[in-house]
């Protein structure tokens, strides 16, 4: 007979267990590893990602910087026309009528001594 007693109808049993169970351990560890590496690669994937955009926001900065930069000359040298052609236009046919009042006033000042 092969089986003496049915103890060893229940190791053998046992034993199948384990092994299936083992299998089964063995075949979660796998998924888990490849859970854990596509993971990996996710988080590689963003961090190149965020990577290249914070490439892009320097390089986007710096060219912002240096047409600022330039727009600063460029707003200089307008104020200094401004100041110069407009402006000075300005001040010169201000005091133009300032002058052209101060003589009317001392103009009719001195016909009022006069009389």
């Amino acid at each position: 007979m092969l089986f003496e007693s049915s103890q060893d109808l229940l190791y053998i049993v046992l034993s199948l267990c384990i092994l299936w169970f083992t299998v089964f351990l063995c075949w979660l560890l796998y998924q888990a590893a490849r859970v854990l590496k596509n993971a990996n690669e996710i988080i590689e994937n963003i961090t190149h990602k965020l990577e290249l955009i914070v490439d892009a926001i320097e390089y986007i900065k710096d060219r912002v910087d240096k047409m600022t930069d330039k727009m600063g000359v460029l707003g200089g040298l307008a104020g200094k026309l401004a100041d110069k052609f407009i402006f000075g236009k300005l001040s010169s046919k201000l005091e133009e009528k300032i002058t052209e009042r101060k003589t009317k006033k001392t103009k009719k000042r001195g016909r009022k001594k006069k009389k």
